[in-house]
């Protein structure tokens, strides 16, 4: 009989365990509270056009390099990606008390190759969800003795429970004892800003469209939707405001004719690294409780994707 798993969280990091763990025979399950899979890797519909809640390019896509390495063989490399043009830099990327070593991890896979996905994040969570049991609208909110109970009074028991929420919300669920020192290191960590997206729906060609993204100052980023969308998305990270952000988006687009927005806050990088020292284990005190995501390692897609595949590798050891 196979081992079970149970997940909880069908964001990027549960449903890459998700489907590591499916391909090597596990009986896997997710938890999800949305309605739908995805978490911030879905896109959402806004005046007919497709928008992003967080994917926009990925890195080191190219034959031989990081991701690619990664996303083959779990089938993700058949999807429609695309070559997109070199972006200008990334200081938008670096969090305040970014160490070293993430913004090489961050920008070395773009200094390699920087490529799209036709169909925004909803492709590859369309892809990443095949053949997975989830089960959506199921908020979890107990954790305890290998069992898992959702809002809904609906409980779960598997042989090891994987969570990609953030340690912090994973331990404040969790009924089971475990050491006051462990909390109060996970209770220190301190967490990135929230990124705040204005979605501007623009008048037909009053810009070129481009693929890579625009970098203003290192605190604006500009990201064309897809061809033919009209669509440009302004991204900063914390509180920001709509007219400011296009105000200053015409200074490097004067032809700008923006003709309605819409705006969304959505989860940024999940906790600052200071050090090594901030990195967290995907083992916890639990042996049937491990984590998974952002959070633990280096941040995002790449870094998630390393996340899950050392929580898999732990789970297994």
């Amino acid at each position: 009989m196979p081992k079970s798993a149970l997940i909880i969280g069908a964001g990027l990091g549960g449903l890459l365990c998700g489907r590591l763990l499916s391909r090597k025979g596990w009986d896997v399950t997710l938890l999800e509270a949305d309605e739908k899979p995805g978490g911030v890797l879905k896109s959402f519909l806004w005046e007919g056009i497709p928008c992003e809640c967080g994917f926009h390019s990925v890195g080191g896509l190219g034959p031989g390099e990081a991701l690619e390495k990664i996303f083959r063989p779990l089938g993700l490399m058949e999807l429609p990606w695309y070559k997109a043009d070199a972006d200008e830099g990334f200081p938008f990327l670096r969090l305040n008390a970014a160490t070293e070593e993430e913004i090489r991890h961050i920008t070395g896979p773009y200094t390699q190759s920087t490529w799209r996905l036709k169909g925004g994040g909803s492709t590859l969570v369309e892809e990443l969800t095949k053949g997975l049991k989830i089960n959506t609208g199921n908020k979890v909110v107990k954790i305890e003795n290998q069992s898992v109970t959702c809002q809904n009074e609906r409980s779960f028991k598997a042989d090891v429970t994987v969570s990609s929420l953030s340690p912090d919300l994973t331990f404040s669920l969790l009924q089971d004892h475990v050491r006051p020192a462990y909390l109060k290191r996970l209770a220190r960590m301190e967490k990135g800003p929230s990124i705040f997206t204005v979605h501007c729906l623009l008048e037909p060609d009053c810009v070129p469209w481009q693929s890579g993204d625009i970098f203003l100052d290192g605190q604006l980023m500009l990201h064309f939707g897809e061809p033919g969308t009209h669509l440009l998305e302004l991204l900063c990270f914390g509180r920001g405001r709509a007219e400011e952000m296009i105000a200053r988006a015409k200074t490097r687009l004067p032809g700008l004719v923006v003709r309605k927005y819409h705006t969304l806050t959505s989860a940024g990088y999940g906790y600052i690294k200071h050090s090594r020292a901030d990195y967290i284990a995907p083992a916890t005190p639990l042996p049937w409780l491990f984590l998974t995501g952002q959070n633990l390692g280096l941040h995002g897609i790449l870094g998630t994707a390393v996340s899950a595949l050392n929580t898999c590798k732990c789970i297994e050891s």
